[in-house]
């Protein structure tokens, strides 16, 4: 009489390294349905920490001055971003006078916005400072920074205007090792480009106050690329991106990148490769500490789309080159524009050729997101209108999230 086959209990900690190895958010969600213990499991802080760590958050959408626009199916996302987009507030309806914010920067389901102050508003020039606030929409939670401190505030002189008729540019940093241990902490960067010199303070959550952290003169910085400030009525660089540890700027009409090390917390000035001379471009996490680089290019004689990937070399010897990685053509009959990215997503725009750049209304905006991993497009939404600006909105499933503030 053959032995009766004996069954193992299956332990919690088997389970957790089971579910570690699901490879979506999504699969996770599903097997945390079939029943309770598979759910108090999932549910587990400690877990979720890990699954997290080992999981980049989907992108489920973007946002703009119109709002969230999540992914429609036949996104992947598609199912993760409609139950974000009912549960989350991105009206921001928690905050006071909420439709008086400006969203400034995007990252980690944390959304970073500004306005003018009240006492301000009636000013016929912008204030150099605003009110700033840090909001998780998924939720529903806030926290209004304090203002500048006067002693740093005073450091700020001539600084040139940017974007949405602000003089400064606040920026959210992804999370460094003193801020792993606490999910709800986090750092915000104030940045000015002034006439004569670059400036730059930190917010901590942690401490609740802010610090000096970086200023560096033009004329250091700058030297050997032929460019002065002097005159300059308009900031040098645009376009900041983040990847590896560093944001990034780009210098207009020059193949320069302005590089701030959030480790370090120093700047620098770096190349670009051969032909990006424009913003705007998408710096992203390539593997192995190496940044990398997509650009839309056109072919002129042929009237077609490519989207350029270059990685920056990292051998210790010539890591300000970069290489070439994959030329990827894009359909024709379309333009084609890059509107934003993260470490590991870009949203890119088309429209027909037919439409004329001087109107903002057009028919059928097609927005697609690339992952750099696998670099597959992916249908987003299509819009009746243009986007000229947009932050990538990546988050885990309501399930899977976890409050960060």
């Amino acid at each position: 009489m053959a032995e009766e086959m004996i069954s193992l209990p299956v332990t919690d900690d088997l389970l957790a390294e089971i579910f570690l190895l699901l490879p979506t958010p999504a699969d996770l969600v599903r097997a945390s349905a079939a029943c309770v213990s598979f759910r108090r499991l999932v549910t587990d802080r400690a877990f979720l920490r890990r699954f997290r760590s080992l999981h980049a958050a989907p992108f489920l959408g973007f946002l703009n001055h119109n709002g969230f626009h999540p992914a429609l199916p036949p996104h992947p996302s598609a199912p993760a971003a409609r139950v974000v987009s009912l549960a989350a507030d991105f009206s921001y309806s928690f905050l006071p006078s909420h439709d008086t914010w400006k969203v400034r920067d995007v990252r980690d389901g944390r959304v970073l916005l500004d306005r003018t102050p009240e006492d301000a508003a009636a000013e016929e020039s912008s204030p150099v400072f605003t009110e700033l606030a840090v909001c998780d929409p998924l939720h529903r939670r806030c926290l209004q920074l304090p203002p500048i401190p006067d002693d740093l505030a005073a450091s700020v002189e001539h600084p040139l205007r940017v974007e949405f008729e602000r003089w400064c540019e606040p920026f959210l940093v992804p999370p460094g090792q003193e801020d792993e241990a606490e999910e709800t902490s986090f750092r915000v960067i104030w940045m000015a480009q002034c006439k004569t010199k670059l400036v730059a303070f930190v917010f901590s959550s942690i401490t609740g106050e802010w610090r000096a952290v970086a200023s560096q003169g033009w004329a250091d910085l700058l030297a050997g690329t032929g460019v002065s400030t002097a005159s300059s009525k308009s900031p040098v660089f645009f376009g900041r991106q983040y990847a590896c540890g560093c944001f990034y700027w780009v210098m207009d009409w020059r193949e320069k990148l302005l590089i701030l090390d959030t480790q370090r917390m120093e700047f620098s000035i770096a190349d670009l490769p051969p032909g990006c001379r424009r913003p705007p471009i998408a710096i992203v996490d390539a593997g192995e500490g190496r940044p990398g680089l997509f650009s839309v290019r056109e072919n002129v004689a042929g009237g077609t789309f490519d989207l350029y990937y270059t990685i920056r070399r990292n051998d210790g010897q010539s890591s300000n080159q970069w290489q070439m990685e994959k030329i990827i053509p894009l359909d024709s009959g379309y333009r084609y524009y890059l509107r934003s990215a993260t470490e590991r997503y870009l949203l890119l725009i088309r429209s027909e050729e037919e439409y004329s750049s001087s109107s903002l209304q057009m028919a059928d905006v097609e927005c697609f997101s690339l992952d750099v991993k696998t670099l597959q497009l992916q249908s987003v939404c299509k819009l009746k209108h243009h986007i000229l600006r947009a932050h990538i909105y990546t988050n885990f499933p309501p399930l899977l999230s976890s409050q960060t503030i």
